[in-house]
């Protein structure tokens, strides 16, 4: 028995060397390079490129961390800070992630929940969107992980070691996003409701946690307080309001998301991707939601697990609730890209369950069956490659322009990457008057603020989907999928 155990354990890990490749293959697919910088990921691209202090002090004048920024430039310097480079360090980090899933869903479960959970990041939309994303998110994800493994092994053990570490990587998570704040919050009642129901403490005794917790506590202290003067400042500007308030109706599609994606470079709150058929809206999210519901609940009455079910769950549903919660006192951050930690605790918790309740060792095998199924009833994904297009078009001499006007910021700040910040102006078609100083790569000094002063620029052509309110006489002279090049008359 033992034997056939130790074979069994190979095949699995066979198994997780092929999935490993399949999640190598789908970051690496054309999409990585192809795709057009939507506006957080040109920003992005424009810090990157810059110098160390230039990108030092756009990070201090926007709302973000800049642990990714650190960690990623080098790795784009690599690659002359191509879209393929700069997005290269959340692909190792997604791959990253997707080991340490195998491994803590092994030691959390078993080998095929590892397995299971693994396959669930391989291959889920969302988690490959984001792997292939010039953004903080993927990394976010990683530290947030270990940050997770770690506080578990201190409830469980208590060892100042394992303390130190959750502080070390909750410390890593803050200085990678701001949400890791809202995720402390729930680490500490995590310990409060964990020494209630777990070590039986009586109530007030749990609140005061214990001096490993304060340990850790303190480690994550020391990484805050080393920005704490720019992270006020950040967080003082509130430039949030197109975040609206959220209901846990939201719940289940943002299940849905983390499990099939939402729409590639879209900004704002993006919603779930669609399926062909017989789903819609968010009815696959509310069965995920509905059937780990019943899995946990029966575990729960088994005895099965609790420990661990209550972790994960509060470490990922309870983060979604906190939010919501929050977003009705006007502090709202709901947004499914931020919660990528949150996506890989539910990829282990839905793992963990499936393959709790039914054991058996070939059942991974049907639960990833199921999940390509509904994959493949996904409404094909598609991705902008205009301003790609249209540099390309530039490049073979079918475009003879030195200035490009874009007409709005979002398209400014794609056209600054692509063809640098002496080669771009914008005018800002909706609102030419609006203040951009707050923007911390589009500001106002390459502003046009009426058609005239645009049409006085020599060699200039302009970047819209359509060139008819531009005036008689404008010519379209290149045409992308949805952007058009209109040559202004001189």
């Amino acid at each position: 028995m033992k034997k056939e155990n130790q074979i069994s354990d190979k095949i699995i890990y066979w198994q997780l060397g092929l999935v490993f490749l399949a999640a190598l293959v789908l970051r690496f697919s054309p999409m990585l390079w192809q795709r057009d910088f939507w506006y957080d990921e040109a920003f992005t691209g424009i810090l990157l490129k810059s110098s160390w202090n230039e990108m030092n002090r756009m990070i201090f004048a926007d709302v973000h961390p800049p642990l990714y920024y650190w960690l990623a430039k080098p790795v784009a310097a690599l690659f002359d800070y191509s879209p393929l480079g700069i997005r290269l360090f959340s692909v190792l980090m997604s791959l990253a992630s997707l080991i340490s899933l195998f491994w803590i869903g092994r030691k959390m479960f078993s080998l095929s929940s590892g397995i299971l959970a693994a396959i669930f990041l391989a291959f889920s939309p969302f988690a490959i969107q984001y792997a292939q994303e010039a953004r903080m998110y993927a990394l976010f994800g990683l530290l947030m992980l270990w940050a997770v493994w770690f506080f578990y092994q201190a409830l469980e053990k208590n060892l100042r070691r394992d303390w130190f570490f959750w502080g070390i990587f909750g410390g890593l998570a803050f200085l990678t996003h701001y949400l890791s704040l809202f995720f402390f919050v729930i680490f500490y009642l995590v310990l409060v409701f964990w020494q209630i129901i777990f070590n039986k403490k009586i109530w007030w005794r749990a609140f005061l946690g214990q001096p490993g917790f304060w340990l850790g506590t303190g480690t994550i202290a020391i990484f805050f307080l080393s920005w704490s003067k720019i992270f006020i400042a950040h967080i003082t500007k509130g430039n949030l309001g197109w975040i609206d308030v959220t209901y846990l109706s939201v719940l289940p599609s943002t299940l849905q998301i983390f499990l099939f994606g939402h729409p590639p470079g879209v900004g704002g709150v993006p919603v779930a991707n669609a399926f062909r058929g017989f789903f819609d809206g968010a009815s696959v999210g509310l069965l995920v939601l509905l059937i780990g519901f019943v899995l946990a609940t029966w575990l729960w009455q088994k005895k099965q697990k609790r420990k661990e079910i209550f972790l994960l769950t509060s470490l990922s549903l309870g983060v979604l609730v906190f939010l919501i919660l929050l977003s009705h006192l006007n502090i709202k951050l709901y947004v499914s890209r931020y919660f990528m930690p949150a996506a890989l605790l539910v990829y282990l918790l839905l793992a963990g369950l499936f393959l709790t309740v039914f054991s058996d060792r070939k059942s991974w095998m049907l639960v990833a069956a199921v999940f390509g199924f509904l994959l493949f009833f996904l409404k094909p994904i598609s991705y902008n490659t205009d301003w790609s297009q249209i540099v390309a078009g530039k490049k073979m001499g079918l475009i003879q322009a030195q200035i490009f006007i874009a007409t709005n910021p979002f398209d400014y700040s794609t056209a600054r990457y692509y063809l640098g910040e002496e080669n771009v102006r914008y005018y800002n078609k909706n609102n030419p008057q609006e203040d951009f100083s707050g923007w911390v790569v589009v500001g106002n000094q390459n502003r046009l603020e009426d058609l005239t002063a645009m049409k006085k620029i020599r060699k200039a052509v302009v970047v819209d989907d359509t060139c008819d309110w531009l005036g008689a006489g404008t010519e379209e002279i290149f045409r992308a999928e949805k952007l058009a090049v209109c040559q202004l008359n001189e």
